[in-house]
C-alpha cells in the first residue's frame, strides 16, 4: 500500500513521470495488462501506445509504418529480435538515436547476409554492399528502373544510407545521428528486411 501509493505520488507530479511509471510497470510485469492499456491509451487518444512485446511504451506511428514493423517481425529470428530493440530505441520513452541505427544494421546484416555473402567469414554489411557493387548482375531483384542508375545501384545507394552509423565514423566525421535520422533509418531497415525475407532480391541459380 505504501508503495502503491508513493507511486501515485511521483504520477501526480507530471504527465511525463506518469508515463515512466507506466513504462516501467510494464517492463516489471513482462507486458501483464498490456492490451488493456493499449485499448485505454488509444480511446484516450494519447501520442503513446503498447510495444509489441508488451514491455514498454513506444510513440503511436503511422499505421502503416507500424503494419510494416509487426510483418517484418513476425518470423522468428535475429533480424526480428534485432528490429525490435531498434524500434524501441526509435520510438521508446528513452530514445537513443545511435543505439537504434546500430541495431538497424544488425537487423539488415542478420536479414541479407545469408543471401548475398553467406560464406564471408565475419561478414558485415560493408561487405554485402561492396559485393552487390562488384557481382550484382548475379543476382535478381524484383523492382527495375526504366533509366537511370540499375536496380542495383538503387539498392546499393538505399544500404549506403544505413551503413554506416555516423557515430560509427572515426575522426572528425564521427558526429551523433539525430532522433528523426535514426528514425528512418529504422524503417527503411524494415523494408530490407522485408525485401530479403520475400525474395525481392535473389541470388541466381
Amino acid at each position: 500500500m505504501m508503495l502503491m501509493r508513493q507511486l501515485l505520488g511521483h504520477c501526480a507530479r507530471s504527465e511525463e513521470a506518469c508515463l515512466d511509471v507506466v513504462d516501467a510497470t510494464l517492463y516489471r510485469s513482462a507486458g501483464s495488462g498490456g492490451s488493456g492499456l493499449k485499448d485505454m491509451l488509444a480511446m484516450a487518444g494519447s501520442v503513446w501506445t503498447v510495444s509489441e512485446d508488451q514491455r514498454s511504451l513506444v510513440r503511436m506511428v503511422e499505421p502503416t509504418a507500424s503494419a510494416a514493423f509487426e510483418q517484418a517481425i513476425d518470423l522468428p529470428g535475429v533480424a526480428s529480435e534485432e528490429l525490435r530493440q531498434a524500434w524501441s530505441a526509435a520510438f521508446g520513452r528513452s530514445p537513443n538515436p545511435s543505439d537504434a541505427w546500430d541495431h538497424a544494421i544488425k537487423a539488415v546484416e542478420a536479414a541479407l547476409i545469408p543471401v548475398v555473402v553467406p560464406k564471408q567469414a565475419a561478414a558485415q554489411l560493408g561487405h554485402v554492399v561492396g559485393h552487390l557493387d562488384r557481382q550484382g548482375d548475379k543476382f535478381d531483384f524484383v523492382l527495375s528502373t526504366q533509366q537511370g542508375p540499375t536496380s542495383m545501384e538503387v539498392l546499393g545507394g538505399l544500404l549506403r544510407l544505413l551503413w554506416p552509423n555516423p557515430d560509427r565514423h572515426g575522426g572528425d566525421a564521427s558526429r551523433a545521428p539525430t532522433l528523426i535520422e535514426a528514425q528512418s533509418v529504422v524503417h527503411l531497415a524494415v523494408t530490407l528486411v522485408q525485401w530479403a525475407r520475400t525474395g525481392v532480391l535473389s541470388k541466381r541459380p
